[in-house]
């Protein structure tokens, strides 16, 4: 069966896919501009079937976030798969967003690296001494070092992650594969989660038991023997334990503020 999506389908995605990251929300973050950027595949594909048209819609606008400059990547993906569902009534559609959300994490991790903490600083280097000498010409340049290959990976990584996207689910219906894909995804993605809760989370304790110089405890440095990080490793799955109670996100932000106030007046933390 020849492909419904074309290369104007895929620049359609592209130009919608640069809002991507316009329209976020706590609870979903990117899924507006994520399900807005496939909304004319979408009713391509599902054109004759309305009912599946508004599965797809709706199911997109499950939480996704990803690093913007590569999440062509995933949009790629998700349009083939989208299409096979409609080409193939034994298609599990359920493993759309599996795949998808899958690859956040690892998608991320190589993202955040390559554009925000290397790019950016890049650029900004490059251009910083202009700007302290008032060259009008820094923020043009600075905009030209940074977009030019922001622009190109998101259109490349659209470009290719379609294409892969296609030849994946040929191959993988049969071999099986799809499972053992999203589960190797996960698991680096939960790596780079734990690198990432490591590295951003700070919060330590200023807590000694007795008189140091005559044998007492640092508090900070027990825990570290014990387990480097254990205090942000413990914060994090504090907050994630509250948000599958159901407290929503505005709440926990507000009152994890109040506590760490309250923690740092009472000397409980640094």
């Amino acid at each position: 069966m020849s492909s419904k999506i074309e290369k104007k389908d895929l620049k359609t995605i592209y130009r919608r896919y640069l809002a991507l990251n316009c329209m976020n929300d706590y609870p979903g973050q990117m899924h507006n501009g994520y399900t807005f950027s496939l909304l004319p595949v979408l009713d391509k594909i599902y054109k004759d079937n309305k009912e599946e048209r508004i599965k797809a819609k709706k199911r997109h606008m499950e939480y996704f976030n990803i690093t913007p400059n590569i999440a062509g990547f995933a949009l790629g993906i998700s349009t083939a798969m989208e299409e096979e569902n409609a080409k193939n009534p034994e298609f599990d559609d359920t493993t759309i967003n599996t795949v998808k959300t899958a690859l956040m994490g690892p998608l991320s991790a190589i993202g955040d690296t390559l554009f925000p903490a290397t790019l950016r600083i890049l650029a900004t280097s490059l251009v910083i001494t202009m700007a302290a000498a008032g060259n009008v010409f820094a923020p043009i340049l600075f905009l030209l070092i940074y977009n030019i290959p922001n622009y190109l990976a998101r259109w490349y990584s659209l470009k290719y992650g379609y294409s892969m996207g296609m030849e994946f689910m040929v191959k993988s219906q049969k071999s099986g594969v799809m499972d053992k894909v999203s589960y190797a995804c996960t698991v680096v993605g939960l790596m780079a989660i734990g690198a990432m809760i490591f590295y951003t989370v700070n919060i330590s304790t200023p807590i000694t038991i007795g008189d140091v110089k005559n044998g007492g405890i640092v508090l900070q440095t027990t825990l570290d023997t014990v387990m480097p990080g254990m205090l942000k490793i413990a914060l994090v799955g504090i907050e994630y334990w509250l948000l599958k109670k159901g407290v929503k996100v505005v709440p926990l932000l507000i009152g994890t503020m109040a506590v760490g106030v309250l923690l740092f007046a009472i000397g409980a933390i640094a």
